[in-house]
């Protein structure tokens, strides 16, 4: 499992190495310094054709970038150097790389006042590639001054970016943008990614990321307790199906969802479900919705539940209904396509406390537990079996009681918290979306591209992960395996025909193709 670092994380990972295994931190920087020149070289033949535009800050990072100069000017480049500071005032390994760039040769412009660097468009013009050694990954305040004006006219210039270990401007714990930041073309970071590097709006700036090792060992990496990995499949557990299986072996699953005018949240949801295998699925809706959901998901059988007196929602006596069908399911996912009504909670309380079983709560199951933490957290108590809930930030935020933008600037903190304080699995979907356990694990999912911002994928997502979940998939691999499912059924789609005017149908095919290939 590919883990992702706080920069906290990485400062201790290298004083370990320095201080456990005796290896300086100047022979650390060297290894960055020289591996970020390979990338450099690699991702640009030609890099000589123009000259190298290296803008250094005064920190560790300035100090990679004049590695990086050294390099470059003894393989006979053309380098130029701006230095946000004063040499003078470099300290520790910085300085010493400063000092031998110096001495073979190198020559630099100090921007050492707040009028910034005179004359940088002409060099920008003029540049082949532009090294950004301002920030690493201890930046914590707004940029601002001469290195906030050198960022925006680099990234006005349109130059090609190479970026130090992250795009400066950019926060290493968040991916939020610090005031601003640079637009980069490649990425190269050391050691380990870091979470900014996957967390947007950061994670659209870096480019191309390239982990370049440095000597810091694995295992120093390999941090005990609640961590964040990428989001991948090698190390779930994925049961086969058995070779003798007919459809009461391979899982029965429930639906509550659909109303007048959103039947295809239902039909969806049960698409999306029987992709992935389950032997029997059942789309309780309302009788005004029935006859639209059983022809639109013919595979799945439907069970008519009481409408409300304007019959265009559910209504009351909906979970007795269910109750007493005979349908005995083995999971259920509630919610989608519900509609805003009167009967969608107590019907939610009354199903999840008299059916133990596996739940995946989406959509119109999660507006009506709006600003109900505690009633999530004693529902989850209260059972033996898993409780998913697979919000959108809209959604996550009136569970909280917050804003959309309060989500999004900490979509990490916020998904790790809920899930914790509740006890439940949480999906907060959107770009490279946040899965969370509730011992503090979590995880940022890397499949998917903006062709799932239409309607209807969200649904999708509900009835895969009921769909593994129903056949004896653990929660944890139901929930992981599940969304990088639908993430990569979308990449497929936009390979086949492009992002723009993809519609949730186009994920079935690949749905069924991608879960085989999981596993029977």
């Amino acid at each position: 499992m590919e883990k992702l670092l706080t920069s906290a994380q990485m400062r201790t990972a290298d004083r370990r190495t320095i201080e456990e295994l005796g290896l300086p931190g100047i022979v650390l920087m060297e290894n960055a310094g020289a591996g970020a020149t390979r990338v450099l070289m690699e991702r640009l033949p030609h890099w000589k054709d123009k000259p190298v535009l290296i803008l250094a800050g005064t920190g560790n990072n300035g100090g990679d970038g004049f590695v990086i100069a050294r390099h470059l000017l003894q393989a006979g480049g053309r380098i130029q150097v701006l230095l946000f500071g004063r040499g003078d005032a470099l300290r520790g390994d910085a300085r010493i790389h400063y000092q031998v760039f110096m001495r073979l040769g190198g020559a630099l412009r100090e921007v050492a006042d707040e009028t910034g660097p005179e004359g940088l468009d002409a060099l920008l013009a003029h540049a082949g590639v532009v090294v950004d050694a301002l920030f690493g990954t201890g930046l914590a305040r707004p940029v601002t001054g001469p290195m906030a004006t050198a960022i925006e006219a680099v990234n006005r210039a349109g130059r090609p970016v190479l970026a130090v270990d992250l795009p400066s401007g950019v926060c290493a714990d968040t991916g939020r943008v610090l005031g601003c930041a640079m637009r980069a073309d490649w990425t190269v970071t050391f050691a380990a990614e870091k979470l900014g590097h996957r967390l947007y709006p950061g994670a659209g700036l870096c480019g191309a990321i390239t982990v370049v090792p440095i000597g810091i060992p694995d295992s120093y990496l390999n941090l005990p307790g609640h961590h964040v990995a990428k989001n991948g499949l090698a190390d779930l557990t994925m049961p086969p199906r058995p070779p003798d299986a007919h459809k009461g072996h391979c899982g029965r699953l429930l639906i509550l969802a659909g109303s007048l005018g959103m039947e295809g949240a239902a039909i969806l949801t049960a698409l999306g479900a029987l992709r992935t295998g389950p032997g029997l699925v059942t789309v309780a809706t309302p009788l005004v919705a029935q006859p639209v959901v059983s022809a639109g998901a013919v595979e799945a059988m439907t069970l008519a539940l009481p409408n409300n007196k304007s019959n265009t929602h559910l209504g009351a006596g909906a979970a007795e209904a269910i109750l007493t069908s005979g349908v005995h399911p083995q999971v259920m996912a509630l919610g989608p396509g519900l509609g805003t009504n009167r009967w969608n909670l107590p019907t939610i309380l009354d199903l999840l406390g008299r059916l133990d079983i596996p739940a995946v709560l989406d959509a119109d199951a999660l507006n009506a537990l709006a600003g109900r933490g505690e009633e999530i957290r004693a529902l989850a108590a209260g059972r033996s079996q898993p409780l998913i809930l697979t919000p959108h930030p809209g959604e996550m935020a009136r569970l909280i009681q917050a804003s959309v933008p309060e989500v999004q600037a900490d979509r990490l903190g916020v998904a790790r918290r809920a899930a914790t304080e509740w006890q439940c699995w949480l999906v907060l979907k959107g770009a490279n979306s946040i899965l969370a356990a509730p011992d503090g694990r979590a995880w940022i999912n890397l499949t998917g591209n903006a062709g799932l911002a239409a309607g209807g994928s969200g649904d999708l997502l509900t009835g895969i992960i009921a769909g593994l979940l129903s056949q004896g998939w653990p929660a944890e691999s139901a929930m992981r395996a599940g969304v990088w499912l639908h993430g990569a059924a979308a990449d497929a789609a936009a390979d086949a025909g492009g992002m723009a005017g993809m519609v949730a149908g186009d994920l079935l095919p690949h749905i069924r193709r991608l879960r085989n290939a999981m596993g029977r």
